[in-house]
């Protein structure tokens, strides 16, 4: 092997090359425009696009690595790899900056060290198994977003970009070249991934089954198994089993449109066997877009728009999800198609930038200045340097009249209100305060943002599948009270239901019997224990989230969680219900506006001028005694 000089383009009369096929455009362009509208929330299949990222990149991958081995016998490593790197690198290296000047300016603080390490796993193709080792669900990154969040897919792709060539390599070398060896070994280690996937996938948290390199190699290695398959045969120029594939690639269709809309990621049909169905599906319009002008299924993936998009894809998957960070709804003051429409020009705007100005003249021509190598470890230092300096730690200036006893100029007759729970009742306590004026009240929030009231009883696990940053939320309850003596107490745990909780040995969520128990237990004895140190006692139900985090089966837990609120209050006259679901969604169905503006900008947590109306109301609602 004797590859190029990393100065220079690879010789094009050295390099083995597989037809272009407009319609494999059309399929990554699919797979990134899923994502998208999975990401903004408007489609629950749309990350089944990764899983079709996955099998077209081992097909190809792969179908280029065959051609290369029968044209010279051999395969120069280094030269695939430095392709590799000059069509990845550029656009990873420009993102980092950027996510390090986002942490500097916006993240809040206690974002900052997720931020440093998200950013080197992703600079080292380690962001699957740093997640994973974290103990982080996919699934959370909405609630709990990072702005490197998606990047454990390239992280799966560049290992399989390491470790691919050399075992193909060794397969081909040891067998010959033959293709039959080489199809059998990617079958043989794609059942093994799909086996473990299966029984990884059985777990509560599919998030080690989502994520890892072992259980996500199935789709890679069908895919290549599909490049021996089409390498061996060939494409059928027989009209008949042209149009019997038309008919085919028409079922798998559908069959992945109906997984894309109706598959939510959580769903268990996915680890036995709906992965494996999807990826099927994908195969066969592989096959249909293999050949052609003669396909019908073809002629449709090669509709150009879409076509186009594939080209522009790997920008737009890398740029989306920090865009979707920074413009959110809380951020903005934005909600609904609007928003959609920013996030969606901004991401195509950008990618667009990297893939004319940045990615083809670096693929294309090289590095443009000095030596590659050289260039190359200068930009990693330097995303190394900025994500260090971007994610120092700030010193939070906690000054502010919650910190505060009541002050000496409250008039007599003021209602004092104080206000404790999570960060739902820190949102709420910062609109009651800002519109306390004239209403005869005097609001203190003490709201403790990611803790659980369980934490200290039993073991808890945040949103995010560690232990809460906040800790315990009622640790302070009673002696905020002793300071303070309110006239009113209200509590909301507005992301109480969130949580896991360890009891009996095994962790459960809410709406099981274990988990239910252990909670009405805990919060019925800390609403007694206000209730005895004096004032009124209000509890808070739970309305519905809205935007991103509206899902029937959050819902449902949303549902048990008000039962439980119902019954640590039933039968005990110092502590009141305040219902705040039913005012906020009368019949179920959530208001999203007020004055027009967004009431919860994130879906959860109140705030901006939209949450002023809803502040007042539990003013009022908690400033009068009960009868």
């Amino acid at each position: 092997m004797s590859p190029p000089a990393l100065e220079q383009p690879p010789n094009p009369l050295r390099r083995a090359t597989i037809p272009h096929l407009p319609a494999l455009d059309g399929l990554r362009g699919l797979a990134v425009l899923g994502v998208l509208l999975f990401h903004d929330g408007r489609l629950d299949g749309g990350y089944l696009g990764v899983d079709l990222f996955f099998v077209l990149s081992g097909y190809l991958i792969h179908s280029l690595l065959l051609a290369e081995w029968a044209k010279a016998g051999t395969i120069d490593l280094k030269a695939f790899w430095v392709r590799r790197a000059r069509r990845l690198f550029p656009a990873l290296l420009a993102l980092l900056p950027v996510v390090a000047a986002y942490a500097q300016k916006l993240a809040k603080p206690e974002e900052l060290d997720r931020i440093r390490k998200d950013g080197l796993a992703t600079l080292a193709y380690v962001a699957n198994w740093r997640a994973i080792f974290s103990g982080r669900s996919y699934w959370d990154m909405f609630q709990v977003p990072s702005p490197l969040e998606h990047t454990w897919s390239l992280a799966i792709e560049e290992q399989f970009y390491v470790v691919w060539p050399l075992l193909a390599f060794g397969v081909l070398y040891l067998s010959r070249g033959s293709r039959r060896v080489m199809l059998a070994v990617s079958l043989g280690l794609a059942v093994i991934s799909g086996a473990v996937m299966v029984w990884l996938g059985n777990r509560t948290d599919t998030s080690r089954a989502y994520m890892g390199t072992d259980t996500r190699g199935v789709a890679i290695l069908l895919g290549a198994s599909l490049a021996c398959l089409m390498a061996e045969r060939g494409t059928s120029k027989n009209k008949q089993v042209v149009r019997a594939l038309d008919g085919l690639g028409l079922l798998a269709a559908i069959g992945l449109a109906w997984a894309w809309v109706k598959l939510d990621g959580q769903n268990p049909l996915l680890y036995r066997g709906g992965f494996f169905g999807t990826e099927l599906c994908v195969l066969v319009l592989i096959v249909c877009a293999a050949h052609g002008e003669q396909s019908l299924v073809a002629r449709a993936l090669a509709f150009r728009p879409v076509a186009w998009v594939g080209l522009v894809s790997y920008g737009l998957y890398l740029w989306h999800w920090p865009i979707y960070v920074v413009l959110r709804p809380e951020r903005i003051g934005l909600s609904g198609l609007g928003l959609s429409a920013l996030r969606y020009t901004a991401t195509f705007a950008v990618a667009l930038i990297s893939y004319h100005f940045l990615e083809q003249p670096i693929r294309k021509r090289g590095a443009p200045f000095g030596r590659p190598a050289v260039m190359l470890s200068s930009s990693v230092a330097l995303c190394i340097g900025a994500l260090l300096v971007g994610t120092q730690s700030r010193r939070v200036m906690q000054i502010g009249l919650q910190l505060l006893p009541w002050p000496e100029t409250v008039p007599p007759g003021t209602v004092k209100i104080l206000i404790v729970g999570d960060s739902v009742a820190q949102a709420l306590g910062e609109r009651m305060k800002a519109v306390q004026t004239g209403t005869g009240a005097f609001v203190i929030e003490r709201g403790t943002p990611d803790c659980s009231i369980m934490e200290g009883t039993l073991p808890a696990r945040s949103l995010t599948n560690v232990p809460h940053d906040g800790g315990d939320c009622d640790a302070r309850w009673g002696s905020d009270v002793d300071e303070l003596h309110p006239d009113a107490t209200l509590v909301v745990l507005g992301g109480g239901y969130f949580a896991r909780v360890e009891v009996e040995g095994r962790w459960q969520h809410i709406c099981e019997p274990g988990w239910d128990a252990a909670y009405a237990k805990e919060l019925g004895g800390k609403l007694a224990m206000l209730a005895d140190k004096g004032g009124r006692v209000y509890v808070a139900r739970v309305p519905y989230p809205v935007g991103g985090w509206q899902k029937p089966a959050l819902n449902a837990q949303v549902d048990c969680f008000n039962t439980l609120i119902e019954k640590a209050a039933q039968g005990e006259p110092r502590i009141h219900l305040l219902d705040l679901a039913a005012h906020l969604c009368p019949g179920g169905q959530c208001a999203l506006m007020s004055e027009g503006e967004p009431i919860r900008p994130d879906g959860m947590h109140f705030g901006g001028p939209g949450a002023k109306e809803i502040a007042r109301w539990v003013i009022e609602q908690v400033k009068e005694p009960r009868r």
